[in-house]
């Protein structure tokens, strides 16, 4: 099943498996954040996080031996014939809601959560003594500064149920009840996956796949109520922009002076970190000012040489530069996001 996850990440055309892995993981450099662009596995960043690479590695290594993959070059994969007809013949669950990691951490908000359920449910029912789902420190502290924050304990748990029936209202109905499943309360101890997938006849990395999913889901979700009691559970947890402080910082000066050099100069950083701020915001913000960036000659010249090919991942440097022998690295890079943007627009 991990192996039918990965297998849908390539396609027919020659893919760097590191960076694809990278992205999955959480890696942030912008060689890694660009590969997530031009292979559409952006949406994805950070949503395996905590899985070695040496996994990712020998999985890819497993897949090439039974033929489902093929390297073509050092570092590439491709899909074989063979490795098309299995990702078209899965049936695993896709999920629809990854991207929230860019900005939210789901992973500390799906532990207080639990815990936070728990501790209603549990008090509703008068119960003082129990064994709570997590014992992170982190945790605790978090679920009971909120706890102290609500009102009465039935009025709060009243409304913690509306809001999980509202949401689980707009979810298929078998989602639903997966999501249900795993919740701790009074009386009813949350499934694991391999439990889950007993009951309800699906492997457990799908289970995961489906809960990681669906607490994504239940962001957005709550993220639209703000006055669900869980939405100020979440909102310390939840970022406003999914680029770093110091590229937006960057970001900033640079629609104040336009001067990248003098940036650097006054926060004492290397020109090329300036430039590596400006591409993370550009992948990460499609409306990025990149003809503030780009002058209109630079644009002029790539658009004549680039326009027609969608290839953008297989473009090369030295075609450009045989063009303009003063056009920077930068500023190709930049444009071949942009060009990535305008496609998905």
């Amino acid at each position: 099943m991990f192996e039918d996850y990965l297998l849908r990440l390539f396609s027919v055309t020659p893919r760097r498996a590191k960076a694809i892995f990278n992205v999955l993981r959480g890696r942030r450099t912008v060689s890694t954040l660009f590969a997530g662009l031009t292979y559409g596995c952006l949406d994805q960043l950070d949503s395996w996080h905590g899985v070695p690479l040496e996994r990712f590695l020998a999985t890819a290594e497993a897949l090439v031996n039974q033929g489902f993959l093929a390297s073509p070059q050092p570092g590439y994969l491709q899909l074989t014939p063979d490795g098309q007809q299995r990702v078209a013949a899965t049936t695993l669950y896709r999920p629809v809601a990854l991207s929230a990691f860019q900005t939210v951490a789901v992973r500390q908000f799906a532990a207080e959560a639990q815990l936070a359920l728990q501790v209603v449910s549990e008090a509703v029912h008068q119960q003082r003594r129990y064994y709570p789902v997590t014992t992170d420190p982190k945790t605790q502290a978090r679920v009971k500064a909120w706890v102290r924050q609500q009102s009465r304990t039935r009025e709060v748990a009243a409304a913690v149920y509306a809001g999980l029936h509202a949401f689980l209202g707009q979810l298929d109905p078998q989602l639903a009840a997966i999501f249900v499943a795993s919740l701790t309360g009074y009386r009813q101890p949350g499934l694991t996956d391999a439990q889950l997938g007993v009951r309800f006849d699906r492997q457990p990395i799908e289970l995961l796949m489906i809960r990681k999913d669906l607490t994504c889901q239940w962001v957005a979700w709550l993220q639209s109520h703000p006055k669900d009691p869980l939405a100020g559970l979440l909102a310390p947890l939840v970022k406003a922009s999914p680029v770093s402080t110091s590229a937006q910082r960057t970001v900033r000066d640079f629609s104040q002076s336009g001067d990248l050099n003098q940036i650097a100069q006054n926060r004492r950083l290397k020109p090329s970190t300036v430039r590596e701020h400006l591409l993370e915001a550009a992948i990460l913000t499609p409306r990025f000012p990149f003809k503030r960036v780009l002058s209109p000659a630079v644009l002029t010249q790539l658009s004549d040489g680039f326009g027609g090919r969608q290839d953008v991942a297989d473009w090369q440097f030295a075609e450009a530069q045989a063009v303009n022998a003063q056009l920077t690295f930068f500023e190709f890079r930049l444009y071949q996001i942009m060009r990535c943007h305008d496609a998905t627009s």
